[in-house]
């Protein structure tokens, strides 16, 4: 399980590396402002999920504003050809920063009338995935992001 686990989330990484390649778009005076402010820090990671063999989330703070992608994906052990997408569900919306009991969490509050996420700021480069409650879950290594550097 750990294996395809690992495999998974290399695979994912594959991918998203691949289609994150392309060429960049050219300095200019317009598009220079824009992207100087726009990615504060980016966080990844593979998740587990209830209906489906896992979820990479894609996580962009913007200061108090967040772009996320959920790809929802199943392995395709079969046939070993991969992974399979099944879906991906961008959203966006507003970071909140609180504290409570000496840690530091961050609130995702989608601009849709869906719940918001909570995270706890781990360490530097790491956010774990919280319930409703703020409570860690039992297994906090499988519910990580990591910073992108």
């Amino acid at each position: 399980m750990k294996k395809l686990f690992l495999t998974a989330t290399a695979a994912v990484a594959l991918v998203a590396m691949v289609a994150c390649s392309g060429k960049k778009a050219e300095a200019t005076e317009e598009n220079a402002d824009a992207t100087a402010t726009t990615v504060k820090a980016a966080y990844t990671g593979v998740l587990p999920a209830a209906d489906c063999d896992g979820v990479w989330y894609t996580l962009q703070l913007n200061g108090d504003k967040y772009d996320m992608i959920e790809t929802y994906f199943a392995l395709d052990s079969a046939a070993n050809a991969g992974i399979n997408e099944l879906v991906s569900v961008k959203s966006e919306g507003t970071v909140e920063n609180l504290e409570k009991g000496g840690f530091n969490y961050i609130k995702l509050t989608p601009s849709t009338q869906d719940a918001a996420i909570c995270f706890l700021n781990a360490t530097d480069s790491t956010l774990v995935m919280l319930n409703a409650e703020l409570e860690t879950p039992a297994a906090p290594d499988f519910y990580t992001l990591n910073l992108v550097k």
